[in-house]
């Protein structure tokens, strides 16, 4: 059995992760050579931003709060308490110059789908962006709330299952699975979906629940190895940009024939190049060789790929899958 989640942006912890990306790429937008981690936790009204950041941006952070919550649809209760603390030197939790030991990220790509992820993996990419869409733009969704969660279950020899959970305001729960057969059949037919199962949600999300950024790194499906969360760090930081970079590194050897890859970088204090690298394809066998170093430097990132909003884009669906994204070309 194969498995993969998603929640969409108005999720509490999704939101979380989005503020913090958000404030992330406002200080790098003006000062490139910010170094910051963030987080965030709060709800019922409440959200609170703390962390440390080295800069010489001057940022309003409340207001990117707000304007970040206030786009998902899920920020006009909601009061932003901000604890930011300014630092000169030290910064040992987010900078890669103050790493205290080397870090290790790793990076997946598969042949399976045209995204290069696994198949529940993509399909639940595919639906949580169809039921974004839905809420969006579609007339006929004007009642789906922000906050919502997908799954996909696969089983050799079965049709997918799909688990949704969503806020739906006062529309009955019959006619919300009824509308919502639509949409998950348009993106994937001839499924089998439970919606709800627990029951009606008239209203979820940071409103009435609460969440936290930097919980979730669940970006390959269960089957594989577990990733640490990246939000809320810029992406001079090894474990934000050695992601990007190792993810990167697997769709190029899944493009030199590999039917998968797993790639893995050990980065060491102070340095840019990896420490180490290690890749192997489905059957063991070692790729280490078809990789190039250079293009695996840390530094890769900020001066080749980063734009405005790239950490809010990035963290949406779970950093790989979007062909929009630098590392997915």
């Amino acid at each position: 059995m194969r498995c993969a989640s998603l929640r969409l942006p108005g999720h509490p912890d999704a939101a979380c992760d989005l503020v913090a990306e958000a404030i992330v790429d406002e200080y790098l937008d003006r000062d490139p050579e910010t170094r910051i981690r963030v987080d965030v936790v709060g709800g019922h009204g409440a959200l609170f931003v703390s962390g440390e950041v080295r800069s010489s941006a001057d940022v309003d952070v409340a207001a990117v709060v707000r304007r970040v919550l206030g786009k998902i649809g899920s920020g006009s209760e909601i009061e932003p308490f901000i604890s930011l603390e300014s630092v000169s030197s030290g910064l040992s939790a987010i900078s890669s110059a103050g790493m205290a030991v080397p870090l290790t990220v790793i990076g997946y790509a598969c042949s399976e789908t045209p995204e290069r992820l696994p198949l529940p993996v993509a399909l639940t990419i595919r639906l949580a962006k169809q039921l974004q869409a839905y809420r969006e733009t579609d007339e006929q969704g004007f009642w789906l709330g922000p906050d919502a969660e997908c799954a996909i279950i696969l089983k050799q020899n079965a049709m997918p299952q799909i688990i949704l959970n969503v806020e739906h305001g006062t529309i009955d729960i019959a006619d919300v699975r009824s509308r919502l057969s639509n949409v998950i059949s348009s993106v994937i037919p001839g499924t089998r979906s439970r919606v709800n199962d627990l029951g009606p949600v008239e209203r979820r999300g940071l409103a009435k629940s609460t969440g936290g950024s930097g919980r979730h790194g669940d970006i390959y499906g269960t089957l594989m190895p577990s990733t640490l969360s990246v939000a809320g760090l810029d992406p001079h930081h090894p474990l934000k940009a050695g992601a990007w970079l190792a993810r990167a590194a697997a769709r190029e050897l899944v493009g030199k024939g590999a039917n998968a890859a797993l790639v893995q970088l050990t980065y060491e204090p102070g340095r840019a190049e990896p420490l180490t690298m290690i890749a192997r394809d489905e059957k063991g066998k070692r790729l280490d060789a078809q990789l190039d170093p250079k293009k695996l430097y840390l530094d890769r990132v900020m001066r080749d790929w980063w734009r405005k909003d790239l950490n809010q884009d990035a963290i949406r669906w779970g950093l790989a899958g979007d062909a929009a994204l630098p590392w997915e070309a």
